[in-house]
């Protein structure tokens, strides 16, 4: 016992007991005091819930080539990258997709909830090193991808569309240039762009004008493309005879002294209504609406479809503007400029349609973009059919205007646009050029135009309806000298390629096995020069440059091509080893290059190599691999 009498092994014990005590007390306050408040804090250090992310739709033309797809990212296995494997090819109809996964423009947009699935849920256990215990995880709700979008565009069209859009901005020095093809009978749309464009790859493009679709967002001022509407309310409404003679009135029409000449290009002396369709002349359509008058002028534009928005959905589709009976008799002047079409504003959607009523015999259609929708499975879950709107005009009238179309690309405005290449195909159709009207000053500007051409291929029986409309050209600025001639390559282009030919069976190709099977693409110009020689193989060359960039089909030589000539683009070749393959087709659409890519992952091989000097037109080639 030590000095103040306690004995140790009493404090000890003491001790024990009292730790055993306040243990037994703790005990006591986690499994049955607070039992529910532990368990949950418990459960929540070893378990997680995480979202299962849905893989994204395709979106595809009508062929099945595919525009966009998902690739699911190997880092985290969770989520998935965007990729248009088209490139800039149709980028303002497929759109874009945002940082966060969800369609920022285009059908991306508009059909976003369809494209991007449903979510699932995971509950994951977790050890104490936040490492997944799989076999006690488990997906409580699977995730859901989401469906496939088949679009009515073709892709091979579409490329051509966009190479005649490119050549003619360049040719014409416009600020833009933009076309659309359909289908007259389904409504379908067989193309659509506006050029300049994007690459919807690069983080850096598809902001501004380069993004939008102005045959979709673009309102304007028709012009003479409108005489069209002006026409068919004359004959349906039997106000005007086709035989009627206008007598001539010089080359400005002047109704009373007060009032402000309407004026044609050129005199062209006494007309009937086909005549002055072949002319394009303003007066005798003026006078023709003075005569159909505004209430059933307004109908009839507002029975094609003017003023009134094509789609039932599209992002960004403008109405354009059409007056009223009353506005259009505000004055004496009004009712008849919008008769050779001016006071009226519509898009370019909305006239092409219009034109496709008059090729069907009479029916307005909807115009349509997707064609159906298919499962993961590639099942067809959703086939859209073609929506007839109502019958605007007799089988009589329209054909009635299309044999005045047709004149005018043999006689008249368009001569143009008729094709020597194209035996036995007539083309019909009408120019348009308008001012446009600046807002500020009240007034249009004869130094800012509109240039159109709305063209039927061909005149009868048409398969194809095409729009062109020019955008500030310079120098030469009508429409039958600019958008005339793009009309025209288009045609020849689409009647040329074997898979988008009505009549391919009459046009002489580059068949497999002839001397120019050979693709030429990526030799140089001496190389192609050399071997074109040696096979008897017809070529010409178009641009400047060393090497061959790319090569078409020419219609002017008999089983011969047209090379294209470039130079590089990009100094040298940049080093995309380990790049996911969305970074590096960014990168390589920064500089404008085609990649082609084998297997899923990160890039482990390229070619050309690293810092190799780099052609214009040549091919990017990565192998990926995913992470052992």
């Amino acid at each position: 016992m030590n000095k103040y009498g306690a004995d140790p092994l009493f404090i000890l014990k003491s001790l024990v007991l009292c730790t055993v005590g306040v243990l037994l007390l703790q005990t006591f306050n986690i499994q049955v005091l607070n039992s529910d408040v532990y368990q949950v804090k418990t459960k929540s250090t070893v378990t997680q819930t995480k979202n299962l992310y849905a893989e994204r739709g395709s979106i595809m033309d009508r062929n099945g080539i595919v525009f966009a797809e998902s690739m699911r990212d190997t880092e985290d296995n969770l989520g998935y990258s965007r990729l248009f494997l088209q490139g800039s090819l149709a980028s303002q109809i497929v759109g874009k997709v945002g940082y966060n996964g969800s369609g920022s423009m285009g059908m991306e947009k508009i059909y976003d909830d369809s494209l991007r699935g449903d979510e699932g849920l995971r509950v994951s256990v977790q050890d104490a090193k936040k490492r997944e215990v799989y076999y006690r995880s488990k997906d409580v709700v699977e995730a859901k991808s989401g469906l496939n979008l088949v679009l009515t565009i073709d892709r091979n069209m579409q490329e051509i569309v966009e190479k005649a859009l490119k050549d003619g901005v360049s040719e014409f020095m416009a600020t833009s240039a933009s076309a659309v093809v359909v289908d007259p009978y389904t409504g379908e749309i067989l193309a659509m762009a506006s050029y300049p464009t994007f690459d919807p790859n690069s983080k850096i493009q598809g902001t501004g004008r380069t993004a939008k679709n102005e045959i979709i967002s673009m309102s304007y001022e028709p012009g003479s493309t409108f005489k069209v509407i002006t026409a068919a309310a004359a004959l349906e409404n039997h106000v005007v005879s086709p035989n009627k003679i206008y007598a001539n009135e010089g080359r400005c029409w002047q109704w009373n002294p007060r009032s402000e000449k309407i004026c044609d290009t050129h005199v062209y002396g006494d007309m009937d209504m086909g005549e002055a369709m072949v002319q394009s002349s303003n007066i005798v359509f003026a006078k023709i609406a003075s005569e159909v008058g505004a209430e059933r002028l307004f109908k009839m534009a507002r029975a094609f479809g003017i003023g009134t928005r094509a789609f039932d959905n599209y992002t960004g589709e403008e109405n354009g503007k059409l007056l009223t009976p009353s506005e259009l008799t505000r004055d004496d002047r009004t009712l008849k400029t919008m008769g050779f079409g001016h006071a009226v504003s519509t898009t370019p959607i909305q006239m092409v349609m219009a034109y496709a009523a008059i090729a069907n015999g009479g029916k307005l259609m909807r115009p349509q973009i997707v064609k159906e929708w298919r499962n993961s499975d590639g099942e067809v879950v959703e086939k859209v059919k073609p929506v007839e709107l109502r019958r605007v005009v007799s089988e009589k009238t329209a054909a009635s205007i299309r044999k005045m179309l047709n004149r005018v690309v043999n006689s008249g405005t368009a001569k143009r646009v008729a094709s020597q290449k194209l035996d036995g195909v007539l083309f019909g159709g009408k120019t348009g050029t308008a001012e446009k009207y600046n807002h500020l000053t009240r007034s249009y500007d004869r130094n800012s135009q509109v240039a159109s051409f709305i063209g039927l291929a061909p005149a009868e029986d048409t398969r194809f309806v095409c729009l062109v409309l020019v955008d500030d050209p310079q120098g030469k600025h009508v429409g039958g000298l600019t958008a005339g001639p793009i009309f025209r390559r288009i045609m020849e282009g689409v009647y040329y390629h074997p898979s988008l030919s009505p009549m391919a069976h009459n046009l002489k190709q580059v068949k497999l096995g002839s001397p120019c099977d050979k693709d030429l693409a990526g030799m140089t110009a001496a190389s192609a020069k050399a071997y074109a020689k040696k096979n008897h193989c017809p070529i010409r060359f178009e641009g400047k440059g060393s090497r061959v960039i790319s090569e078409r089909v020419d219609m002017g030589l008999i089983n011969g091509k047209t090379l294209l000539l470039g130079d590089a683009v990009a100094s040298k070749m940049p080093n995309l080893q380990g790049l996911s393959l969305k970074d590096a087709l960014e990168v390589m659409g920064n500089i404008r290059m085609n990649v082609e890519y084998t297997g899923k992952g990160r890039v482990v091989a390229q070619e050309p190599k690293a810092e190799e000097i780099l052609q214009k037109g040549a091919v990017c080639k990565l192998t990926l691999k995913e992470k052992s």
